[in-house]
């Protein structure tokens, strides 16, 4: 039985520096497969959801959403109340942690690339495992469609059965764009894609569950839910947990006071105008007064909620079936969101922005009873970030390190043997397209396929304990970077609370103080911080 050995992954990481084409790494891959005890390595179980912020009951001291096997899920394990995004948008965020790389080494800010173009041979996060005798299968939205080309089929699956996404669809369909944004349905379940997907998930799980008491074989089984994506939609039953009376409207439903025009959205998805209920509302602006009446606000809070809740269920049907199968004591599940969303705070629907609720997300993470950290329950308040996704599943499965990533093995901060990464610090980033940078409001694409060259300005953003600060820097289309030459486009400091605790989603980044001489030292301090990380 095929198992792998520490001292033959560093053979296979020296041959992988060597050569580095792809055929190495099969051929390394295989350098592996002697010397460890049957048994040693963990299965991994990874969920990741669209648009999920860190709206949840359990570790996040939220009370709006009804999600019992999410809470389940964390009062098991490990809540990383502190987890950031690298990019606020689905395409690069995922491009950045399934391959381990941040967005200016994968060169992916929209939908029009893909880290293959850079990183023909890199070796993404499932293919670390398929490499280690693992069998990786997955289903659903975990890649972004086309991003990598047909899931990363060969490189990221096994091809005992083929990867399969059935699409974010319902029937009947659900037109936001000329409809509704927001469609409950009296179906029977089988008519969502999600829960047709997470069925695949069970099928490949089970696929797996016998394989490995057949050959000993390890697996790696990803499943991605589409929902909540816009449009929102579930059926009735998740609909009527909630009730339009008892949904909060945002505090502050306006931008932060002195923000640089570039840092806002002037879009939902790419749409100008948002239709629910078949009446069209034009997307918000700045201005408070652009706001949704509020019966729409109510409505539109709660379908995301209801399909949080319908979510949660579908993410229930593959959790129990890890229990039914028996290797749940020897199973590694972690459930990662790819970014975060607002929900009318600062008039923003959406995510598309550096602010803290785009890039803020729900990272859980329940270790193997018997393996790396062991089941620790434990709540981390120090910042992590998704990238770091990658190393830490391979720890917590007993894999050696993988080479050439950018994230941090966070299973010490699990099992307590350390308190934060080396450095308290999380990174994220977001290109601007518009002609006239002064006059963002024109940009409704935010570039999503727009050539990286023509993008105008960036957003990178630097969150610490007690401030994010985000600068606007002119773009480089040579060097496919912000330019620190040139005078920033605007400059954002939000103070944050570091002591641990519940968030409060409308208490933070409502006044940008970037201008206030009482904070100059740590402008510049931040500025320096973002300096040395982009402008290598």
């Amino acid at each position: 039985k095929a198992t792998v050995s520490v001292l033959n992954w560093a053979v296979r990481n020296r041959v992988m520096a060597a050569c580095g084409a792809r055929w190495c790494a099969f051929v390394a891959g295989w350098l592996c497969l002697a010397g460890r005890a049957a048994g040693e390595q963990k299965n991994v179980v990874l969920i990741v959801v669209d648009d999920l912020r860190p709206d949840l009951t359990y570790g996040f001291g939220q009370d709006q959403v009804r999600t019992p096997n999410i809470d389940a899920l964390a009062k098991e394990g490990t809540v990383f109340h502190n987890a950031y995004c690298q990019q606020a948008i689905c395409g690069p965020t995922r491009n950045s942690f399934l391959s381990g790389r941040r967005p200016q080494r994968t060169q992916v800010w929209n939908f029009a690339d893909n880290f293959r173009e850079v990183g023909a041979d890199w070796v993404t996060l499932p293919q670390y495992f398929k490499e280690a005798g693992y069998t990786t299968l997955g289903s659903g939205k975990i890649y972004h469609p086309n991003s990598p080309p047909n899931f990363d089929e060969p490189y990221s699956w096994s091809q005992d059965r083929k990867y399969q996404d059935l699409g974010d669809t319902v029937t009947p369909p659900c037109n936001q764009k000329t409809t509704s944004s927001l469609c409950v349905r009296n179906n029977t379940f089988e008519h969502f894609t999600d829960y047709r997907n997470v069925k695949l998930a069970v099928e490949n799980l089970q696929y797996a569950v016998a394989k490995q008491r057949d050959d000993g074989s390890p697996f790696f089984i990803a499943f991605g839910a589409h929902k909540p994506h816009l449009p929102f939609v579930m059926p009735q039953e998740f609909w009527n947990l909630y009730d339009d009376a008892d949904i909060a409207l945002p505090v502050h439903e306006e931008a932060p006071a002195n923000m640089p025009p570039i840092a806002f959205t002037y879009e939902i998805d790419g749409m100008s105008t948002f239709h629910v209920d078949g009446v069209p509302y034009p997307t918000p602006y700045p201005s408070g007064s652009t706001a949704f009446p509020h019966n729409v606000t109510r409505a539109l809070r709660r379908g995301y909620y209801a399909a949080v809740s319908w979510t949660d269920h579908v993410i229930g049907e593959l959790l129990k079936e890890v229990k039914a199968l028996g290797v749940d004591d020897d199973t590694v599940v972690a459930l990662i969101g790819d970014h975060g969303w607002q929900l009318g705070e600062h008039n923003i629907w959406g995510k598309h922005t550096n602010f803290e609720l785009a890039t803020h997300v729900p990272l859980l993470v329940r270790g193997a009873k018997n393996g790396a950290a062991g089941r620790a329950q434990n709540d981390v308040y120090s910042l992590v970030e998704s990238v770091d996704l990658y190393p830490t599943l391979a720890a917590l499965a007993g894999l050696p390190a993988p080479a050439d990533v950018d994230g941090a093995d966070l299973s010490p901060m699990m099992s307590g043997a350390a308190a934060t990464k080396p450095q308290n610090v999380a990174f994220s980033e977001y290109p601007r397209c518009p002609p006239d940078v002064t006059k963002p409001w024109g940009d409704l694409t935010s570039c999503i396929w727009t050539e990286k060259s023509a993008f105008t300005a960036i957003g990178y953003s630097v969150r610490t304990p007690a401030f994010r600060y985000t600068v606007w820097l002119h773009w480089d289309g040579e060097a496919l970077a912000g330019d620190f030459k040139r005078p920033p486009v605007g400059t954002e400091l939000y103070p944050h609370d570091p002591r641990p605790g519940p968030v409060d989603f409308d208490k933070f980044e409502n006044e940008n103080v970037a201008g206030d001489p009482t904070y100059a030292a740590v402008v510049e301090e931040m500025f320096a911080l973002a300096k040395a990380h982009w402008a290598k």
